[in-house]
C-alpha cells in the first residue's frame, strides 16, 4: 500500500476509533491509486469531507455521525480489499 493511501487509511481509522478531523486535514491528503482503487479513495475523501465538514461546523448528532461512521467503514474495507489485490 504506498504511503498516501496509509495517510487516508490512518485518517478513516482514528475517525472510526471516534476521532475527529478538520476539513483542511482532509483537503491536505494528497492520493492515488489505478482504476477501482482511486474510485473507492474517491468515495473515502467525499465521505470524510462530509463528516469533517460537520466537525467543523460543530453538528455532531449521535446518529448522523454513527452513520457517517459505517459508510467509511465501508470505504476502508473497500480501500483495503483493493489495495491486497493490486
Amino acid at each position: 500500500m504506498e504511503r498516501d493511501v496509509k495517510e487516508v487509511v490512518g485518517l478513516l481509522m482514528r475517525v472510526l476509533g471516534g476521532g475527529r478531523t478538520s476539513r483542511a486535514e482532509v483537503e491536505d491528503l494528497g492520493f492515488h491509486g489505478a482504476g477501482n482503487l482511486q474510485a473507492a479513495l474517491n468515495e473515502a475523501y467525499i465521505k470524510l469531507l462530509e463528516f469533517a465538514f460537520d466537525c467543523d461546523a460543530g453538528q455532531s448528532v449521535q446518529p448522523l455521525d454513527e452513520k457517517r461512521r459505517l459508510a467509511l467503514e465501508g470505504s476502508l474495507d473497500d480501500i483495503v480489499r483493493l489495495s491486497e489485490q493490486a
